[in-house]
């Protein structure tokens, strides 16, 4: 693909080593993330992009879709505890939660985790990413079989707009938006989709999504705050470390639906959960990254960019 052959390049050292390397101009210009390929275990073509997995000496086994790093065992569950419990913890009862994207299965696991989760339907457009996922990387993919999942393997952008049920948490877990030449863009993911979604979410629930990290290409962040208003009326954003990442971390942003004209300019709220899990609650749980009051520290954001982000 032109667009991936653009943005991933793998280069052979005089020592026959074969090194990862992700190049983006869009989201971080003029940088290169190079990662050292230990062993390639898997690499294939989906009818939809390039699947990666290999191996590496500190990030454990890494997955890429089309050439971009999408999790490695070493860092994987800062990323998806956060996208994953900044919204639960946001809204009282998530008894019934969809997730678009996710098929490597991580933040399935997290929401297994959650006892007050009663339902999980995940929706991918690419099952080879989730066959993967459970032959290679089981720490994650292993959550796909649980009876608590309904999987539907269908274009997400189509598949909201013939769905009748109604959810209290949405998060998206799709790669790289507002890259003009990616599959998950602005275009198939805009203000339809996004508007369709507040009709899917009851009043009170919650819409979650990964983001750029501050300071990356705010631009982009804007065009993806404006989309998020067209479903979540109160918004609030998370700042990830995710050493793995090109930039080192990651944004979560996660809002609140209001309906029947209701209205809300209290932002603050958000960044403190209504559900808390302290660190006691959350060693029992499993969980290595998020606990109440994480949630509240990684919604405290440096002072320029809030001021920034806040006045959107």
């Amino acid at each position: 693909k032109q667009w991936y052959q653009r943005r991933v390049r793998g280069g052979m050292e005089d020592d026959g080593s074969l090194w990862h390397v992700e190049e983006n101009d869009v989201h971080y210009p003029g940088q290169r993330f190079h990662l050292l390929q230990e062993k390639i275990v898997c690499e294939r073509q989906s009818d939809y992009q390039a699947i990666k997995v290999f191996e590496h000496k500190k990030f454990g086994t890494v997955l890429t879709l089309d050439g971009c790093v999408q999790c490695s065992t070493y860092d994987e569950f800062l990323y998806q505890e956060m996208l994953t419990f900044l919204p639960l913890c946001s809204v009282a009862e998530p008894s019934n939660v969809l997730v678009i994207g996710g098929g490597d299965g991580g933040v399935v696991r997290e929401l297994l985790k959650d006892i007050r989760v009663q339902r999980i339907t995940l929706v991918d457009i690419d099952e080879e990413v989730l066959e993967v996922s459970k032959k290679f990387i089981s720490s994650m993919g292993d959550s796909l079989n649980s009876n608590r999942v309904d999987i539907k393997i269908c274009d997400a952008s189509v598949y909201v707009q013939s769905c009748t049920d109604i959810f209290d948490v949405v998060i998206l877990d799709l790669v790289d938006d507002g890259d003009e030449h990616s599959p998950m863009n602005f275009d198939i993911f805009g203000e339809k989709f996004y508007s369709r979604l507040k009709e899917l979410i009851r009043h009170g629930g919650i819409l979650a999504d990964q983001t750029f990290s501050p300071y990356s290409n705010n631009t982009l962040l804007a065009e993806q705050v404006n989309l998020f208003r067209f479903a979540a009326d109160k918004i609030c954003y998370g700042f990830v470390p995710v050493p793995s990442f090109p930039n080192g971390n990651i944004g979560i942003l996660f809002g609140q639906v209001l309906k029947d004209g209701a209205t809300s300019d209290d932002y603050s709220l958000l960044s403190i959960p209504c559900h808390r899990i302290s660190a006691e609650q959350a060693k029992e749980m499993n969980l290595k990254c998020y606990y109440d009051k994480f949630h509240e520290s990684c919604c405290t954001l440096p002072l320029s960019f809030g001021d920034w982000f806040y006045s959107l």
